[in-house]
Parts: structure tokens; sequence; C-alpha cells
């Protein structure tokens, strides 16, 4: 197929330079002694995600919940999702959720963390929980 016969928008991937650049990434973590969550912001593909976990990232980190359910549905399943779940609807999502994969969630508040803790004391499995402090 030639450039000019594509539809826009499309996405176009050098697999090439993908796979070196995860490969390089992974190096320089391991090399530094990290464990490496890439975000998924500029992807948001499962099958860059699970490129990226062969390659030796510990996890990925998505922004939404949305995201999450997107790449558990498509088999990654150690996700830390970056900002916080606010609202009971989200935390009903959450909890199902919880329930197929090992997540971390982030929280700025002492409202938002009570609603994580509900979320793992009613399936008997903790959240991990990363808190932001401003001080």
């Amino acid at each position: 197929m030639l450039f000019p016969d594509l539809d826009t928008p499309e996405v176009l991937l050098d697999l090439d330079a993908l796979e070196r650049n995860i490969g390089r990434m992974s190096r320089i973590a391991k090399e530094a002694g990290l464990r490496l969550r890439p975000h998924t912001k500029t992807h948001k593909s499962p099958e860059i995600a699970k490129l990226q976990l062969e390659a030796g990232a510990t996890g990925i980190t998505v922004a939404k919940l949305g995201e999450a359910e997107v790449m558990v549905e498509h088999g990654v399943d150690d996700i830390l999702i970056a900002y916080p779940l606010v609202g009971e609807r989200k935390l009903e999502r959450l909890a199902r959720l919880h329930q197929k994969a090992k997540l971390i969630v982030s929280t700025d508040s002492v409202a938002c963390a009570k609603g994580y803790h509900r979320v793992g004391a009613e399936a008997g499995k903790p959240l991990d929980v990363y808190i932001e402090v401003n001080t």
C-alpha cells in the first residue's frame, strides 16, 4: 500500500524503531536498578503495552479507569492508575477491575483514600495506594 492510498487520520508505526526504543528504555532502567512502569498515554495500545512488559517493564501506568479496563480486557494485569478515582460509580468499576488485576491507585485526599479502603475491604484484598502529599 502506498501512502497516498491511506485514509486520514491513519496510524503508522515503524515497528523496528518501536522495538528498539522499548528495548533501550528497558536496558536503561535495568542498568540503573529501577523498575520501569511506562505510561501508556502516548500509545493507549494493549499490544504496545504487552511489548513493554515482555521487554521487562514491571507493569504499566494509565491515566484513567477506562484505560485500565481496556488494558485488563486485553490481558494486561499490572496497572497503576495515575489519577484519583472519585465517585461511587468509579469505585464500583474499580471494585470489579480489582478482582481481575493487580492495581495501584493514587490519591491526594482522605475522602478518596477512604473509598479505596472500602473497595479493598469489601474484596478482602487491599488496594495498593500511592499518596500525593503536598507540604
